[in-house]
């Protein structure tokens, strides 16, 4: 004996079809997103480390642009240096290094536009 569960209609399989056609663009918008917001981290990550070697690098003395340069991990960024340690540095005194990069997000149906993203990081001079 057939239970009424065991048959399908073809009602029933036109219902499933028209189910998933609403549900997947939702969830691909969704997965896009996942992966395009940790893009984003992932810069803002290589910003933080480029930005610390550089300060670094200027309260060492040296040349905080190739040190932004090498560590850079792929991202094209401008670096601004905002204060330099002299030579003769007080016990105050801090090399401040500061990375910046516009990143587009590229969310299908969702316009998030251009972003900056911005990395700041200090030393202490002669450390």
């Amino acid at each position: 004996m057939k239970r009424e569960s065991d048959s399908k209609t073809g009602s029933d399989r036109g219902a499933v079809i028209v189910e998933f056609a609403l549900i997947v663009p939702i969830l691909l918008v969704l997965l896009v997103g996942i992966i395009e917001f940790g893009r984003a981290y992932n810069t803002q990550i290589s910003l933080q480390g480029a930005a610390r070697e550089g300060a670094r690098a200027l309260a060492l003395g040296e040349d905080a642009s190739a040190a932004v340069a090498s560590s850079s991990g792929g991202v094209s960024m401008s670096v601004s240096t905002g204060l330099a340690c002299g030579p003769n540095p007080g016990p105050g005194d801090f090399a401040t290094v500061t990375t910046s990069t516009q990143f587009t997000f590229g969310i299908p149906f969702i316009n998030l536009g251009t972003r900056t993203l911005e990395a700041e990081a200090s030393m202490r001079c002669g450390l």
